[in-house]
């Protein structure tokens, strides 16, 4: 048979996204959101939530709605400028943006405005200065972009994610650019970023970051399962798939809400299918959950762990050893260590996304496929060692001592 005699199945392309960042085929549970960011534009800067905050756990979506709003944004004539606060250098990055936008919108304008900058060396589209007083200079760049939008029934949207990495010093000059702006100047530039949970021990109680605390908030949580399932089914049905609501279901289970997941179950559950549009199947979904699990613990987990400190590891290791929610007093024991101690660390766990309240003096992991993937790790054998828990939780237990203070 002749190459174009085969009868080869052309395979439907996977609908779902697993991407950080990525905009999934359906975004869903995030509409209240979506609209009250928008209708803050709506009414002007005199919203409160002209500028907003929006916190949440790695793979929860904060991105992704960031990429939404900007399209929103754009679906309503508006210019956007889109950086990360990861790396120095932001408020360069955001000048840059107003730079482009000038030269490519407002040429004139532009021209006009680069004699007053050059002496602040300012180069529109050139490499800034990184010297004094660059947050009064990029506000020139940006009034100057505002008010020309707004001539034109237009406006301006700043996206920042990643906040919670930023520099202090940076983030306090951009809040001083926005309050000069979109506050004061009550010029059409709305401001939205993103960060982690942990933003609110940190720079939201810097009171050197006064503008990100008057910002509102928005917490971008875990789906609802029947949102979820939506996710999930939805996408198959429209690519020409079938997902039997028992596979549905089993998807649901396995991603516990969590956006990243849900993408992840999907994808590997239908590359797992023969023919997806056959059916999805119930056995389909679950190596393809495994293949996820890996995955969330390479790419979420992995780099959540490398960030924290000796101490945090010890706690997770200890809830570990349990299979399922762990009591923070069954904690305390096993670290030989106060119920302060334990507060302190439950705190700060919480805020982190890897752990999450279970009730009553318990807690367990936010996601499920932490605990299989720290029992994985060689370091997590010498932690229970150290611990004097290699045999399990029922020997080796230390007394609770009042006298250890967690790390800083």
């Amino acid at each position: 048979m002749s190459l174009h005699e085969s009868t080869l199945t052309v395979r439907p392309r996977n609908p779902f996204a697993p991407t950080f960042g990525a905009e999934p085929p359906l975004l869903v549970g995030r509409d209240e959101i979506l609209q009250g960011v928008v209708d803050a534009w709506a009414t002007g800067p005199t919203h409160p939530g002209y500028t907003t905050l929006l916190l949440g756990r790695r793979g929860a979506g904060k991105t992704v709605v960031l990429e939404a709003l900007r399209t929103r944004g754009g679906d309503r004539g508006w210019l956007s400028i889109s950086a990360a606060a990861a790396t120095s250098g932001l408020l360069n990055r955001l000048g840059h943006g107003a730079s482009e936008h000038l030269n490519r919108n407002a040429p004139s304008l532009a021209e006009d405005i680069r004699a007053d900058l050059a002496a602040a060396s300012i180069g529109l589209g050139s490499a800034y200065d990184p010297g004094a007083d660059l947050s009064r200079r990029l506000a020139i760049v940006l009034k100057a972009l505002a008010t020309h939008l707004q001539a034109h029934g237009a406006g301006l949207l700043i996206t920042v994610d990643e906040l919670h990495a930023g520099e202090t010093d940076e983030l306090r000059m951009l809040g001083v650019v926005i309050q000069d702006v979109t506050r004061v100047g009550q010029l059409p530039m709305a401001f939205v970023g993103a960060g982690l949970p942990l933003l609110e021990d940190t720079l939201l109680a810097d009171t050197s970051v006064t503008f990100l605390q008057r910002c509102a908030r928005y917490e971008i949580d875990f789906l609802e399962p029947t949102e979820a399932w939506t996710a999930l089914a939805e996408p198959v049905r429209e690519r020409g798939g079938r997902m039997p609501a028992e596979a549905v279901e089993h998807a649901v289970a396995v991603s516990q809400g969590y956006p990243f997941m849900v993408q992840l179950v999907g994808f590997h559950a239908w590359q797992a299918a023969l023919d997806p549009t056959t059916a999805v199947t119930l056995q389909d979904v679950a190596a393809g959950a495994e293949t996820a699990r890996r995955q969330v613990g390479q790419l979420v987990i992995a780099p959540m762990w490398r960030d924290l400190s000796e101490g945090s590891r010890r706690f997770l290791a200890a809830m570990a050893l349990d299979d399922g929610p762990s009591r923070t007093s069954d904690i305390a024991i096993r670290l030989g260590v106060s119920g302060g101690y334990v507060g302190v660390y439950r705190h700060r766990l919480m805020k982190s996304g890897l752990v999450a309240a279970a009730g009553h003096g318990r807690l367990d992991f936010a996601l499920e496929a932490a605990r299989p993937w720290i029992r994985g790790l060689d370091e997590y054998q010498l932690l229970c060692e150290t611990l004097k828990l290699a045999d399990g939780p029922s020997v080796g237990f230390a007394r609770p001592r009042a006298d250890r203070e967690p790390e800083s």
